[in-house]
């Protein structure tokens, strides 16, 4: 690959990143006024993957203790996630997503995805087949 392709990923993937980064910071809002883009993708998480551990929320997005505690504090707040004893651990805690939690990321989610809809509705469907299947390749080879 030329020096000139590889600026042209460069160049593109930053402002791939920068117009995903506008999306998700909307997307928060709309779960709830205030919500850091963190947080957000913290609820996306307790969504996915069931209840968790603070530690565990820190440790995979690189966040400090009191950074989670503090974010976690307002999500209990707002009612959209909420803390319960670890039965493997009587010490610990873990964090769940509530119903509310979740019907407003659900709302979200498909509003996101109509728009994500909306920017590819003119093109071929193999070119969003294919690009589809080259982010997944990029994605699969930075993890």
């Amino acid at each position: 690959m030329s020096e000139q392709d590889h600026d042209r990923v460069e160049r593109e993937l930053s402002l791939l990143i920068r117009q995903a980064r506008t999306l998700m910071v909307t997307s928060a809002s709309k779960v709830h006024t205030g919500l850091e883009l963190s947080a957000y993708a913290t609820l996306r998480l307790l969504d996915t993957e069931g209840p968790l551990r603070a530690s565990t929320i820190g440790e995979r997005f690189a966040l400090d203790k009191s950074t989670v505690s503090r974010q976690l504090s307002r999500l209990i707040d707002w009612g959209l996630v909420e803390r319960t004893p670890d039965p493997s651990d009587g010490r610990a805690h873990l964090v769940a997503i509530t119903p509310t939690g979740h019907e407003r990321l659900m709302g979200v989610s498909q509003e996101r995805k109509q728009e994500v809809r909306r920017m590819l509705e003119r093109w071929d469907e193999k070119d969003v087949a294919e690009f589809g299947r080259l982010l997944e390749q990029f994605n699969r080879t930075t993890s």
